[in-house]
């Protein structure tokens, strides 16, 4: 039996009828024994009832741990649903693409969570699903809402501030993972009419950042300019470019994406940009708490939030359009 008509044949609604199953406060104790009754004669106490001191479960998939730009997100979440009365039960995919499926299926099927939150959902569900579930930075369309960030507006941003600056040649540092940030920087270049090189490593994080540099200084007309796909490759390449005696942002202008904490804390403060996080996880919950408050609110919301450039310490005017000499 459904909750529906569970409540058809207690002449209640179904909002009543879930609020009575959770324990509300604002549900009479005689409404709640009228329906608990019912529900007993029908079988399915059992199935609905959560007692008082239930609590509500969300699951949160993210495709790592590693980098502060998913735990950032996720101890956000985290806070909002615990100050909610809920509980967080966080998995990692690894970015692939079988095992985020099989997690989905895993929590949403068998043990029944009350919400789901997906981040970078790979493909449309092949099925739909009972439990309210939002996919976060992703556009993938079908049965579930989306909230996803535009970086297109920013990254035309950062490009226009380092063209302000007298920048002639950017460099795009990026990875395997960075492909779509890679294309938006290239159409805003490109914009400008101004020469650039993109430098892609086969490796992630601080180490691609570096390999970028090394790829950097063999150039034998070198950038003045650095967009990099993420926080830690700028990290990585500014390190690397220090150690090899130049100065940032005097030789090199540096600009990140993400706006991890470590940004404003780099001996020189990192200019990147701000992926919203706090506005997405919070749209995110508010999407969760609609759907679990009503099991028949099936509209699809797709919401779409803009990062912002954040100007700190690691760009300045160019000192040339051109450097040749080696260190």
């Amino acid at each position: 039996m459904t909750m529906r008509e569970l409540a058809i044949l207690s002449n209640i609604s179904v909002s009543t009828v879930s609020k009575a199953f959770r324990d509300a406060d604002d549900v009479s104790k005689e409404t709640k024994e009228r329906i608990f009754q019912i529900a007993k004669e029908q079988g399915c106490y059992g199935q609905f009832y959560k007692g008082k001191y239930h609590k509500t479960i969300v699951a949160i998939l993210c495709p790592e741990l590693r980098s502060a730009h998913y735990t950032d997100y996720i101890e956000r979440l985290q806070a909002v649903i615990e100050q909610n009365d809920g509980i967080a039960l966080i998995s990692t995919y690894q970015f692939n693409e079988k095992t985020q499926t099989e997690l989905i299926e895993y929590y949403a099927s068998y043990l029944q969570v009350d919400g789901l939150i997906i981040f970078g959902l790979k493909r449309p569900l092949k099925k739909a699903y009972r439990i309210p579930i939002v996919s976060l930075l992703s556009a993938v369309e079908g049965v579930v809402d989306v909230v996803k960030l535009d970086l297109i507006p920013p990254i035309f941003e950062a490009v226009e501030h380092l063209v302000s600056l007298g920048h002639k040649h950017i460099a795009f540092l990026g990875e395997a993972l960075t492909k779509s940030k890679e294309s938006a920087v290239i159409a805003a270049i490109e914009r400008y009419g101004i020469s650039y090189t993109v430098l892609e490593s086969d490796r992630r994080f601080e180490q691609a950042g570096e390999d970028g540099a090394r790829q950097l200084l063999a150039l034998p007309e070198r950038p003045t300019a650095l967009l990099c796909g993420y926080d830690y490759i700028a990290f990585g390449a500014m390190k690397y470019l220090k150690k090899k005696g130049y100065s940032i942002p005097e030789d090199f202008s540096v600009i990140g994406m993400d706006n991890i904490a470590q940004t404003a804390y780099w001996d020189t403060s990192l200019t990147t940009i701000d992926s919203a996080s706090d506005e997405i996880c919070r749209i995110a919950w508010d999407l969760l708490q609609k759907k679990q408050q009503n099991e028949y609110y099936h509209m699809q919301q797709k919401i779409t939030l803009t990062g912002r450039l954040i100007l700190r310490e690691t760009t300045a005017p160019a000192k040339n359009s051109r450097i040749f000499s080696s260190k």
